[in-house]
């Protein structure tokens, strides 16, 4: 049994209690030691007594509230995440799929966050990693925009509450990349971290990924894909370098909500060797 979790989430508490991460002035050496340590828990992972949480489930934890419903109110608002097995489980395969080279398919039931934790391993890539590329992709456009308006709500909180904030050009609604312009000896360059997320469509185009990489490439709502393993096969060169997984692949459906493309998913959930899942 997992106990004493509260420890993981030290800095949700803290900015709860107080609105803010850091007490110390903003250039002062603590300042800067804070967010050097917490940039390292989110990239390393984080140990209290025996166990581990990766990186992405720390961020997660404490930079990233979601629409969650309030005990107290009854209301949904914007909460941070109470810590739960099922989703350190679902942040240790995601980080065991990276180590092995494997991508990752999940058949999940209706409302439990699967959307935001994917959201937030983008927003997450996007952060801490330059030059990252991630793909929300989905058979209907609505459905990709949907989980990219989640990840466009935690780059916000990013920019608004933490030391991690980045300019964004362009910064659209399916587009948004860390970058910036400079004027160097009369010349306008482009700086930053130069890490992407944005969204693709399938529907009628299995090609739509063709010439494009990506470091997480999320299949949004799985079973309504109409052509999915033809679009994750002709995909598959995104995430990958010659024969070196260069990313993670993420291919999710909801239980009792698949229409007449549950064959492709039943496919690939019940034969992940033959797809590298």
């Amino acid at each position: 049994m997992l106990v004493n979790t509260q420890y993981f989430r030290e800095e949700a508490l803290r900015f709860i209690k107080d609105g803010t991460y850091c007490r110390y002035p903003k250039g002062s050496y603590p300042h800067k030691e804070y967010w050097v340590e917490q940039n390292r828990r989110c990239i390393e992972g984080y140990t209290v007594g025996d166990l581990y949480i990766p990186g992405a489930y720390y961020f997660y934890l404490n930079f990233s509230p979601i629409l969650a419903k309030n005990e107290k109110t009854g209301r949904k608002q914007q909460e941070f995440a109470r810590f739960t097995d099922v989703d350190l489980e679902y942040f240790l395969i995601v980080e065991k799929a990276r180590k092995e080279k494997k991508g990752v398919i999940l058949l999940k039931p209706r409302r439990t966050g699967f959307s935001f934790k994917n959201s937030r391993l983008c927003v997450h890539e996007y952060n801490f990693y330059k030059d990252s590329k991630c793909i929300i992709a989905a058979q209907q456009n609505q459905l990709s925009t949907y989980t990219m308006n989640m990840a466009l709500e935690g780059l916000n909180f990013l920019d608004k509450n933490t030391e991690w904030k980045k300019q964004r050009n362009p910064d659209t609604k399916d587009f948004v990349k860390a970058r910036y312009k400079e004027t160097k000896d009369g010349v306008e360059v482009w700086k930053g971290n130069n890490s992407e997320i944005f969204t693709l469509t399938f529907k009628d185009n299995p090609m739509a990924a063709i010439g494009k990489s990506a470091n997480i490439f999320l299949f949004e709502e799985g079973g309504k894909f109409d052509n999915l393993i033809q679009s994750y096969n002709i995909s598959e060169p995104c995430w990958r370098d010659g024969e070196d997984m260069i990313g993670v692949p993420i291919v999710y459906g909801t239980g009792g909500d698949m229409e007449k493309s549950t064959r492709d998913f039943a496919e690939m959930f019940y034969n992940p060797e033959k797809y590298n899942l």
